[in-house]
């Protein structure tokens, strides 16, 4: 979740008609807009890559993960011999025995 929330105004006409009839967003729209709070992330908001890098911390910091001090992007983990790097939707993983690579998918 973000930490603080953003709002969205979006135009009637770019959400579909099912949507808006659930929704009832005609008696909620302002000259044909209604404002969306976002809290949490969202294509396209500044804040949805940061918001994922922290919740991606959160869950591999369980894991006995941690990222480079030096390169950002490129995770180890405190003992095994594995690492990987993410940049937007790339991963690429360096490890050695199969059992530590298991690890990462488990």
């Amino acid at each position: 979740p973000m930490k603080r929330f953003e709002y969205v105004k979006l135009a009637l006409s770019d959400i579909p008609e099912e949507v808006i009839t659930e929704y009832n967003l005609h008696e909620k729209a302002v000259d044909g807009h209604v404002y969306v709070e976002v809290r949490k992330g969202m294509y396209g908001l500044p804040q949805a890559g940061i918001l994922a890098q922290e919740l991606l911390q959160k869950r591999l910091e369980t894991h006995g993960y941690y990222q480079s001090p030096i390169v950002h992007g490129l995770w180890l983990h405190k003992w095994r011999p594995i690492q990987f790097s993410l940049v937007v939707d790339d991963f690429g993983v360096k490890y050695v025995g199969e059992e530590h690579a298991q690890h990462l998918v488990n």
